[in-house]
């Protein structure tokens, strides 16, 4: 049995069935392996699955019902506070890890004191596709882009690989060391547009160092699907929630050590948000897509107003020194 243990944080609303694959593949490990199942008020047996499996003695499985629907983000910030792994990994419940994960994970820079290893993933729009060997076009490039490098357990600073940061920010692309994410103060905002986008940048801002595992195959697959209803395609007031989060983070990438190097990743990372939000999002010709593109230009505009008074001010503002090494 392995010396490290591991925790998952799985968010879960009424996925039953992506709970019970989670079970079969954790079952199977020979790994100590803590399963946080945080349910977000599900209304199919969750609880009832939850409940009645019998993990082998080295899985715990450890269930929180939160009290009111609150979403994924509520929901990996309470389960982050269940952990007690050496190691911790966020999942939702229809995600599926690859039968080599821990045997990359073993090789990677986390067992080189790095704070997090950020990962390949199948990205699937097929419920019956497993390996699909496709990432979003910005992963696909980054990951080419630097090949084997750091074979197998190199670390790098922020500094050393800034481009990290415009890597898609996703919560189930990486694996945290469990003291690290625990005491950095990296949290999701309770939001539930667009919550993904901080704790990603702070990782990488807070980190000592971090590993990326280019030279190994997709570790995990995670499935889209163009379901009308989808967070992604949502136009409205609750968007706009992004703009005070960006400012938050350009305050803290403005006074890091390494600013100069990082704020040129941040600008391109905003431009091609807002390029999204105008260009693509609210694309269309309805009334309602008139004037939300409206809107959100006019917010664009006060967003880059607000920044420039940052960069203006005489004001220094260091970075935390979280992992200060």
């Amino acid at each position: 049995m392995s010396r490290h243990s591991y925790s998952f944080v799985v968010p879960a609303y009424n996925d039953a069935e992506g709970l019970q694959r989670h079970f079969e593949y954790f079952f199977a490990r020979p790994e100590r392996i803590q399963l946080v199942i945080v349910d977000d008020c599900s209304e199919d047996d969750t609880q009832e699955l939850v409940d009645t499996v019998e993990p082998p003695a080295n899985v715990k499985i450890t269930y929180h019902r939160q009290a009111i629907n609150s979403g994924p983000a509520a929901a990996r910030n309470k389960g982050l506070e269940l952990t007690n792994g050496d190691y911790v990994m966020f999942l939702d419940a229809d995600d599926l890890l690859a039968d080599c994960f821990f045997d990359y994970i073993r090789l990677s820079p986390l067992m080189n004191d790095a704070d997090f290893v950020l990962f390949k993933y199948h990205l699937a729009h097929d419920a019956e596709q497993r390996y699909s060997y496709n990432m979003h076009r910005v992963d696909n490039a980054f990951f080419s882009r630097i090949g084997d490098s750091g074979f197998p357990a190199w670390a790098f600073t922020v500094a050393e690989l800034p481009s990290a940061l415009n890597t898609v920010n996703f919560p189930w692309n990486k694996i945290y060391r469990g003291d690290f994410i625990r005491n950095a103060n990296i949290r999701f905002p309770e939001l539930r547009m667009h919550e993904d986008i901080p704790p990603h940048w702070y990782s990488f801002l807070r980190a000592r160092r971090f590993g990326v595992l280019a030279w190994a195959p997709p570790l995990i697959t995670h499935y889209e699907t163009a379901e009308g209803g989808r967070a992604t395609n949502y136009i409205g007031e609750q968007r706009l929630d992004v703009f005070p989060m960006l400012l938050e983070l350009y305050e803290e990438l403005y006074g890091h050590k390494f600013h100069e190097l990082l704020l040129p990743e941040f600008d391109a990372f905003s431009t091609s948000l807002f390029d999204w939000m105008i260009n693509a999002l609210c694309a269309g010709n309805s009334d309602e897509e008139k004037i939300w593109r409206n809107r959100y230009r006019e917010e664009i505009e006060r967003f880059r107003a607000r920044i420039e008074t940052v960069n203006q001010s005489d004001e220094e503002k260091p970075l935390l020194a979280f992992w200060d090494p």
